[in-house]
């Protein structure tokens, strides 16, 4: 496969940033909260535009943040935020957004099976010129730096923690892995905690989430391949 350019990330980007997603925009003014645009794909461009097969999307981004935002309205904290599937660290730097928008204490847990410490391939215009570790490709947001990043799967962070207020899964995509991940995820949390599940149009993804008694969940569908889960922990 040639790697590639900076010319074809850019590309992908413009073509994406056009597109409208009225779905995630009723779910931003019913929250009550948004994320500044310009904020939003700034980080998009880098974390969240590889260059593959489906175009990239990043409006998880939006929905993460908006959910997040409402859950910590009224909160003083301390909130733990756990990430499943760091990739580039985009999901995990919008959690740190709402934490510090919020006025919120908290602390933010990002992990994927992939070492942040290592240079290898992550699909994004930062590393055109030569691969970067996971800190050298979050450089430009010096917030990153209070987010807690380590080479875990979800279940085995899951496993280091007592309480998780709000949860991204994006993980592996199984029905064993998420599961396991739902199973132990709803023993942290309280009726009211909040918890997203990407890539939701997976069907191991959907059974797994679906099947847990613990959640009340809405699906939001943006595209055939793209669509979210947002469960809140039942009391």
């Amino acid at each position: 496969m040639t790697k590639p350019s900076r010319d074809d990330y850019a590309r992908a980007f413009d073509a994406e940033r056009v597109e409208i997603y009225p779905a995630v925009s009723a779910f931003e003014v019913g929250a009550g909260f948004l994320l500044d645009r310009r904020r939003l794909e700034a980080a998009a461009r880098v974390l969240a535009c590889p260059v593959k097969a489906h175009a990239p999307n990043w409006q998880h981004g939006r929905v993460l943040y908006a959910m997040a935002r409402q859950y910590l309205a009224g909160r003083s904290g301390p909130c733990q935020c756990l990430d499943i599937g760091t990739a580039k660290g985009f999901s995990a730097l919008v959690l740190r957004w709402a934490l510090d928008d919020a006025g919120v204490a908290g602390e933010v847990l990002s992990v994927d099976v992939l070492d942040p410490l290592e240079k290898v391939r992550r699909n994004t215009v930062a590393e055109v010129d030569g691969y970067l570790t996971l800190a050298e490709t979050l450089a430009p947001w010096p917030e990153a730096a209070r987010i807690t990043f380590q080479s875990l799967t979800g279940v085995a962070a899951l496993k280091t923690l007592d309480r998780v207020h709000i949860a991204f899964v994006d993980g592996k995509h199984t029905f064993e892995a998420v599961s396991k991940e739902v199973a132990l995820l709803a023993e942290r949390q309280q009726p009211g905690d909040v918890v997203m599940f990407d890539d939701a149009q997976v069907d191991g993804v959907a059974m797994a989430a679906k099947g847990s008694k613990q959640y009340d969940l809405t699906e939001f569908t943006l595209l055939p391949h793209r669509s979210y889960l947002i469960g809140f922990r039942r009391g």
